[in-house]
């Protein structure tokens, strides 16, 4: 039984990884970019950061808290590093501690993205 449990976990786990359902224990902070409690688990906002080509991708990669207030200054749809359109994304998750947090994220990300850099 239990076997059978934790295989079904697995699945499921897998199935929400490769259907690109995000978790908020990958969030890119741990402290709320509003209250500065910990981060919920359950709880985050995707933001969409866009990028030239694969080479600012990989950059970004590599760091991507260093490369958040840049986000925010960011043009919508132009390249964080060379301001060109955009031909990739990467998709992040901003953790926030409850729900009164994620509605007031999710009606402004940009405006929290320099934020998460501080902490």
């Amino acid at each position: 039984m239990k076997t059978l449990i934790k295989s079904s976990l697995t699945a499921i786990f897998a199935l929400a990884l490769s259907s690109g359902v995000a978790l908020a224990a990958d969030a890119v902070n741990k402290n709320c970019p509003i209250s500065g409690k910990g981060v919920d688990g359950s709880k985050s906002v995707k933001y969409t950061v866009p990028f030239c080509c694969e080479k600012c991708v990989a950059k970004f990669k590599k760091d991507p808290t260093a490369h958040l207030a840049a986000a925010a200054k960011a043009a919508k749809g132009k390249c964080i590093f060379s301001g060109k359109a955009c031909a990739e994304t990467v998709d992040i998750q901003i953790g926030v501690c409850c729900g009164k947090c994620e509605k007031k994220v999710k009606a402004d990300p940009t405006k929290y993205l320099a934020k998460l850099q501080k902490k």
